[in-house]
């Protein structure tokens, strides 16, 4: 296909529709010292204009190891056409990487996008600093960092990064405390129904440790948070990597990285405007009885609930979708499907987890971590990590992980694919828009 080349506002679009998808950014076409990319997420927001983040891995993986930077995409054309050059929303700096204090500038990872129905405002939440997740140096007192990096003319330009460390972690100091914690990659969920002052409320979820994940919300976009469920919530305690979701009537769906499954529970308010309401219990959704399942080797996807017509006698409901790799690792990307047709669908977690209706798969081959939004054209924007490229190893940086910046990491990334699909072929003709 030829390229056709047309300027919206300071940006180049480059038409760059193909039936396999759009190649946003590339580690494949990169090198040992060319930044490869990784977590992938898409919001939809006012006026129908597309996002797409990404972490540049500078470093070639993680924030702790090195640098790392967040960077966007844009297309106001439901994903036909994407800005050429990508935008820097914030780039880390190695030189503060040291084994005395844990800087928030050294980088910026795992970018968590959001951007307003009603505004042109975006918001990404990062981890930053030079902390590692899993280390037990990374403490309440040396914790993972938390970025807030905000945007008032649709991802454009971006201001400077805003430490909420404290604020986040401040939450759970009286309950259940947090040693190390992150927002979970991908997108941030923008509430449907629940509206408190000037903005659709937002949720974040947590990837935390001790005992699983948090989740935070806020109704001022991202400006100041608060705990679900109270200091002392524990919504999936056997959690990993997280998103969230919103069922019809606005309880709040969390949806987790887990082996062989999806560890869900469901928020249930009592007092929408204040927040109050109770946690279920942590529950299995694994897709048992369908052709696929999900994979063994635990992979973050998205969950995503859209209005639909049941095909077979013009039945107006919900459709809930879940993505997630379904092969024996980190392969086959799919969809599962399940229609949310009456309360009994959807009474409880339990009700929630069970009875899955179908799979659409994505990727035939490796493939990793996704997220999905809902286009302004009806059709589902499905971003995801395809055909891992591994470069080879760098050594380890002097940093408060790595006090004496020993051992090598991984210099590897993904090809970030944007594909765009019909409610109807995900499900083979089943529900539609």
């Amino acid at each position: 296909m030829k390229n056709v080349l047309f300027s919206l506002g300071m940006l180049l679009f480059t038409v760059a529709a193909y039936a396999d998808g759009t190649v946003l950014f590339s580690t494949a076409k990169g090198g040992i010292d060319v930044p490869p990319y990784r977590i992938p997420g898409i919001t939809c927001g006012n006026g129908g204009r597309l996002i797409a983040s990404a972490a540049r891995l500078v470093c070639g993986t993680d924030p702790g190891y090195g640098r790392v930077d967040c960077v966007v995409k844009l297309s106001d054309d439901n994903g036909r056409t994407w800005s050429e050059r990508e935008i820097d929303v914030a780039c880390g700096d190695a030189s503060l990487i040291n084994n005395v204090k844990t800087p928030m500038a050294a980088a910026y990872g795992d970018p968590a996008i959001v951007m307003d129905r009603e505004r042109n405002e975006v918001l990404i939440m990062a981890v930053a600093g030079c902390t590692v997740y899993g280390k037990a140096s990374t403490n309440r007192r040396n914790p993972n960092l938390i970025a807030a990096i905000r945007s008032t003319d649709g991802g454009l330009t971006w201001q400077k990064p805003i430490d909420q460390t404290e604020a986040i972690y401040g939450l759970f100091d009286g309950g259940n405390p947090l040693d190390a914690a992150f927002i979970g990659g991908g997108k941030i969920f923008q509430s449907r129904v629940v509206k408190v002052g000037d903005y659709y409320r937002i949720y974040a979820a947590l990837a935390a440790r001790p005992n699983g994940n948090r989740v935070i919300y806020s109704d001022d976009f991202g400006r100041t948070w608060h705990a679900l469920g109270g200091a002392a919530a524990l919504p999936v305690p056997d959690g990993d990597e997280p998103k969230c979701e919103e069922l019809p009537d606005g309880r709040v769906i969390i949806t987790s990285r887990a082996s062989g499954c999806r560890l869900l529970n469901i928020y249930t308010y009592s007092n929408a405007a204040t927040g109050e309401g109770s946690w279920e219990e942590q529950t299995k959704a694994t897709m048992s009885g369908l052709a696929l399942a999900p994979s063994t080797n635990p992979t973050n996807g998205e969950m995503l609930i859209v209005p639909a017509v049941r095909s077979s006698d013009g039945r107006q409901l919900h459709v809930v979708l879940q993505s997630v790799p379904t092969g024996t690792g980190r392969n086959n990307v799919s969809i599962f499907y399940k229609e949310l047709a009456d309360e009994a669908d959807m009474c409880n977690v339990k009700a929630l987890a069970e009875g899955w209706d179908g799979c659409y798969q994505v990727s035939t081959t490796v493939s990793l971590y996704s997220s999905m939004d809902l286009q302004a054209d009806g059709r589902i924007a499905f971003f995801y990590e395809e055909t891992l490229t591994k470069w080879g190893t760098k050594p380890n940086p002097v940093c408060t992980s790595f006090p004496q910046g020993e051992g090598e990491h991984n210099y590897d990334g993904c090809e970030l694919v944007y594909k765009a699909f019909d409610l109807e072929t995900i499900t083979g003709g089943k529900y539609k828009m």
